[in-house]
């Protein structure tokens, strides 16, 4: 149950901290400092668009992964190097935000372990979200949260293939994965057979698409946003707390299950 109880804590103060940093970018865009990343954010196009990034980014992962998985390293850590120095620059000019990104990653890579690499995604996902968020209408933002759900779900119980990417990755520290040591060791079903593992985790995909909603409803108001991040943190305890008391065995995608939760805390906003 502790396990459980962090991943929610950590899930909670990370997309409160991307709505911190989404209001702060609303501000600097609507002061003109800096330009969103879409010139028209009602385009549904962009939905498609970073979409087609994210399935790019799987090939690549993949590709990397089946030939040599200490390549993907160099992805996660150029991603994670640009996208920590943009958290630090909303607080410290841009030298010392690159400085300490490139510190904290190098630490990550000499000192590699779950809790370091769990800061670094806490430190990532957020600016992500909140440049995306604060770039895009929310329906857009919305449009591609549910293309995603598909594709998660597709990948996760037809294709497989994000089961095999966990597969390799869940065993060691890495950015692409939350991981929360367990007490309680599962054997779960992977592609080549079940495999002994006392952690759970949640992909950084999982924090940065409903972090992004989450974002891009302070358009419509702070009590849309915040609906919206509570219900998902349940979301996340009821589900772990399902997989940990029912002991499953597989992997489960998240996403359909935010996606549901996003939907109905929307849905509610407009009558509280």
């Amino acid at each position: 149950m502790r396990e459980v109880i962090a991943v929610t804590i950590f899930f909670f103060l990370l997309l409160l901290f991307s709505l911190y940093l989404g209001l702060l970018t609303r501000e600097a865009i609507s002061k003109g400092e800096i330009e969103p990343v879409f010139q028209n954010p009602y385009d549904y196009k962009n939905s498609l668009y970073m979409f087609g990034l994210i399935l790019a980014g799987t090939v690549v992962a993949l590709f990397f992964v089946k030939i040599k998985l200490e390549l993907i390293k160099l992805v996660e850590n150029t991603a994670l190097l640009l996208l920590i120095a943009t958290t630090f620059s909303y607080f410290l000019p841009l030298f010392p935000s690159f400085l300490l990104s490139f510190s904290l990653v190098l630490f990550s890579e000499l000192r590699p372990s779950f809790f370091i690499k769990n800061l670094c995604i806490f430190l990532s996902v957020p600016s992500a979200s909140a440049i995306i968020g604060a770039s895009l209408d929310y329906k857009v933002v919305l449009l591609f949260f549910f293309i995603l759900t598909i594709y998660d779900t597709v990948s996760v119980f037809l294709t497989r293939h994000m089961v095999y990417l966990a597969e390799k990755l869940a065993s060691r520290p890495t950015a692409l994965i939350s991981i929360f040591p367990s007490t309680k060791i599962r054997r779960v079903s992977f592609i080549k057979g079940k495999k002994k593992l006392g952690v759970i985790a949640l992909g950084a995909g999982d924090y940065f698409i409903p972090s992004s909603f989450c974002v891009s409803l302070l358009q419509l108001g702070v009590k849309y946003s915040l609906l919206s991040l509570a219900l998902n943190t349940l979301t996340i305890f009821l589900l772990f707390h399902h997989i940990s008391k029912r002991e499953i065995s597989r992997p489960l995608p998240a996403l359909p299950f935010l996606f549901l939760s996003s939907l109905v805390s929307f849905s509610l906003s407009f009558y509280l």
